[in-house]
């Protein structure tokens, strides 16, 4: 996954520099971002304990499995205009692994920042899903890295209290992969909490700049990211864009939104 990350990075910064796209995204600003759908009434016959998704939990509340995450991802139906591609989950294999790459990055305080930026956490999970989503007619603009991921009710809350409070914490860091896990090529800094509310249980949001840091040198991109519990799923959003502020479309926040609710 981490070195996806720094594939898709390298691409959207070729592309644009080939094109000199400088047009904004459609994403508006995450202070005038609408209150997404509340929790839906329907429910299946089944008798198990229910999330607000209508989906099961499972018998040992240990959140969705990946049968019920995948349900829940984004189709090309759910976001005309754009293209689907799934990385992890929905028949692709999951990196649970990964958690030791994320558990080693200095400065320690900042791991859970670290983590969100690759649309993780330092806790173990039951599901994921991370998805590319990009538009069909403008792919140098409208982009997001989706990423879902259901966690033990509690772990959950868990992962959202250890963020904030690492925000709080790492605005001037400078955090970097372990030399151990020469995979994991991206570091990141500056991360500046941003104001957001209206989506799911819990919402927190930030950006930070991206850089290249396993071999060579890379550009410093900047990245943004909102992050939003609901129930004990998380979905994580992150787009990156060198020449411009980057925004995440809210087609895409509030698609995916609606099948979590």
């Amino acid at each position: 996954m981490l070195r996806r990350r720094v594939v898709a990075a390298a691409g959207v910064v070729s592309a644009l520099a080939l094109t000199g796209a400088c047009g904004a995204d459609s994403g508006d600003d995450a202070g005038a971002r609408e209150k997404a759908a509340t929790a839906g009434s329907a429910s299946p016959a089944s008798s198990a304990p229910q999330q607000a998704s209508g989906l099961p939990v499972s018998a040992t509340g240990k959140g969705l499995d990946q049968k019920g995450l995948d349900r829940l991802a984004l189709t090309v139906d759910d976001v005309p205009g754009y293209t689907v591609d799934t990385v992890t989950g929905k028949g692709s294999p999951v990196d649970h692994d990964v958690l030791t790459a994320y558990r080693a990055v200095t400065p320690a305080p900042c791991r859970p920042v670290y983590a969100a930026t690759e649309q993780g956490s330092l806790h173990d999970f039951t599901a994921q899903v991370l998805q590319d989503v990009v538009s069909a007619s403008d792919d140098l603009g409208q982009h997001a890295s989706v990423g879902l991921t259901s966690y033990a009710p509690a772990d959950a809350r868990r992962v959202m209290t250890e963020l904030r409070a690492a925000l709080a914490k790492c605005a001037t860091a400078e955090m970097r992969p372990s030399a151990a896990h020469p995979d994991a090529g991206l570091g990141y800094s500056g991360a500046r909490s941003r104001s957001v509310s209206g989506y799911g249980d819990e919402t927190l949001a930030f950006d930070a700049t991206q850089v290249v840091v396993d071999g060579g040198i890379g550009p410093s991109i900047p990245l943004t990211v909102l992050v939003v519990r609901q129930d004990s799923t998380i979905a994580t959003f992150t787009s990156v864009n060198p020449v411009q502020p980057p925004t995440i479309p809210q087609d895409i926040v509030d698609a995916q939104l609606k099948k979590l609710a």
